[in-house]
């Protein structure tokens, strides 16, 4: 039996995975960052480590509005929302992990100073296993 969660958390990955196949033929991992306190996020996608364009703009209204229901019902009582949510989608095997922050802005964050580095810090924290590949 699936619960309302399972299904936003289901429909989130469903849509990632959309975006990446709309957006590239071939493609390893698609990601995307959502942000709380900005309602919008940051999406990745790569084959390898190098990383395409995920076009995520037909999808982000319904994407944000999944994110925003999750937080609503994933929120224990007495506890703080989560600020941040990662969800990777990996094509191999169709695989979806998600990670919640509750307290640091800055995690995965990207900036030009740190770009070079941003498959280690999206794809790298979510699937370890993709930086030994």
């Amino acid at each position: 039996m699936t619960t309302t969660r399972d299904e936003i958390t289901i429909e989130i990955g469903n849509l990632i995975g959309q975006a990446a196949n709309a957006s590239a033929d071939l493609w390893d991992y698609a990601a995307f960052m959502f942000d709380a306190q900005k309602k919008g996020g940051s999406s990745y996608l790569y084959l390898g480590t190098e990383r395409l364009s995920l076009e995520t703009r037909p999808i982000r209204k319904e994407l944000r509005e999944n994110f925003l229901r999750l937080r609503e019902i994933t929120r224990v009582e007495g506890d703080d929302y989560w600020i941040k949510c990662l969800a990777a989608v990996k094509n191999e095997g169709k695989k979806l992990k998600m990670l919640f922050e509750f307290d640091d802005k800055s995690r995965w964050e990207i900036t030009p100073s740190n770009a070079r580095d941003a498959y280690k810090i999206v794809i790298g924290d979510v699937f370890p296993e993709a930086l030994a590949e």
